[in-house]
């Protein structure tokens, strides 16, 4: 599928990836569904974009709450509204304390990371069965291929998001249904700048969603990124369990430890 002329739809649009995934994808004159909770961010971007409101959808919906995100795809329904593709992307990553779990931001991150997109999923699939085909991706994480060290609930909440589209894809290949898992490795957007720990091969915004929307393009059932980081988590998961355990500690010792969330 050539993204152009298209009518993508994507989640936590307001900043990071999100946010110049729309910008890239405005140029190649694709109509725009954007979402996020931030409806000033979204404003902002929407009128950096050709055409601006006149030619896309902005919505604030918190992809945690499976009551808003109903209403909003009953909206796109009803005003038939024929979506190509889905880019759920919105994401969030914060501290974890094994001493002093949180409770609440656990749940939070797995709220965001995972059942927002199984909300999206569940009320917008049906229009692609309906329609014969369509692309479903969603921005998962190299954090999902194994535990990574102070990170329990994002790298917990990525790696269910992995098994659930390997699963969804099995299930929604007879109707030509593209489903993609992007795995990113470290990129700058604002929820990275807060950490205060060596990040390898991190690479901008713009390079990210270039990669992204080539994979699309190709039809790739996962876009990971970048190639050596990527590698080596793939590489990571045929580790021993306690050899990776003492890696990841080591490592953790070498490059400083996250802040406590």
């Amino acid at each position: 599928m050539k993204l152009e002329n298209k009518t993508i739809l994507i989640t936590g649009a307001s900043s990071g990836i999100g946010s110049e995934l729309a910008r890239q994808l405005a140029r190649r004159r694709n109509r725009l569904i954007l979402i996020a909770r931030r409806q000033e961010l979204l404003q902002q971007l929407v009128q950096q974009l050709p055409q601006g409101e006149q030619q896309h959808l902005l919505f604030s919906c918190d992809v945690a709450d499976a009551q808003q995100v109903k209403d909003v795809c009953e909206w796109l329904t009803s005003s038939s509204v024929q979506i190509d593709v889905l880019l759920l992307n919105a994401g969030v990553g914060e501290g974890f304390d094994a001493r002093n779990i949180d409770l609440d931001t656990f749940r939070h991150q797995v709220d965001v990371n995972f059942f927002g997109v199984v909300y999206f999923v569940k009320y917008l699939l049906p229009q692609f069965i309906e329609r014969g085909g369509g692309v479903i991706a969603a921005t998962g994480s190299l954090a999902g291929y194994r535990g990574v060290p102070n990170a329990a609930p994002y790298s917990a909440s990525k790696a269910a998001l992995m098994n659930f589209i390997e699963s969804l894809r099995i299930d929604v290949r007879r109707y030509n249904i593209q489903c993609t898992l992007i795995s990113p490795g470290f990129v700058k957007t604002p929820m990275t700048d807060k950490n205060d720990y060596v990040m390898p091969f991190i690479m901008s915004t713009e390079k990210a969603a270039r990669i992204i929307i080539r994979g699309l393009q190709r039809g790739r059932s996962e876009i990971h990124f970048p190639l050596r980081l990527s590698l080596c988590a793939k590489v990571a998961r045929l580790f021993p369990n306690r050899f990776y355990a003492w890696v990841m500690q080591d490592s953790r010792k070498k490059i400083g430890k996250r802040v406590d969330g």
